[in-house]
């Protein structure tokens, strides 16, 4: 698999929720980077704390969210792709549009760092119509 068909493969593992997918597709020492303010807050290290850390904190602050790709840039080893999140706040029920960026960086096949980079006013961004 090239590098921008992993990272296709780890955001249908997101959607499908195939926690045993993408732990394979992740280096078992991958560092994940959240923004601060944004749910997942913080560098998590391996899959397990990623998934743990990260997708258990969207689904308690969103009732419901998507990542949408707009555009993937291949530069071989690193990989960004380029979108935003949508979705419901769970506690008031509004509707919100996150603009966001993802750098990865893969070696030997597998995911060993994300970067997200999105805008850090997230109460803004929950007044906003998806």
């Amino acid at each position: 698999m090239k590098n921008r068909e992993i990272i296709e493969e780890l955001y249908r593992c997101y959607r499908d929720e195939n926690v045993e997918r993408f732990s394979e597709l992740c280096s078992p020492s991958i560092i994940w980077q959240q923004n601060e303010g944004f749910p997942g807050e913080g560098t998590h290290q391996g899959p397990v704390s990623v998934l743990n850390k990260v997708f258990k904190a969207f689904n308690n602050e969103w009732k419901r969210w998507n990542f949408t790709i707009e555009r993937i840039l291949d530069a071989g080893e690193d990989v960004v792709v380029l979108g935003y999140f949508s979705g419901v706040w769970r506690d008031s029920g509004k509707v919100f549009r996150i603009p966001a960026s993802h750098a990865y960086s893969l070696h030997q096949g597998r995911v060993t760092k994300f970067q997200q980079y999105t805008g850090s006013d997230l109460k803004v961004a929950s007044s906003e119509v998806a």
